[in-house]
């Protein structure tokens, strides 16, 4: 989910962007591009997830 409004990032989210561009930084070059299609897989997925729970909230507020 892209933010669309200008949001200021928390700190926790720094540091957790800091830890994956360690992560990236540590993987071997010739492992890194199926590194990266699991990774882009992964945060589709949870992207995919979070828009599905939201989803499933807004639907269950209408039923009420």
């Amino acid at each position: 989910m892209g933010k669309t409004k200008k949001e200021s990032l928390t700190s926790e989210q720094i540091t957790d962007a800091r830890r994956l561009c360690e992560v990236i930084k540590g993987v071997p070059g010739g492992k890194r591009p199926l590194f990266e299609i699991v990774m882009l897989a992964y945060m589709n997925g949870m992207e995919a997830g979070a828009a599905y729970a939201n989803d499933l909230a807004k639907t269950a507020m209408a039923v009420r």
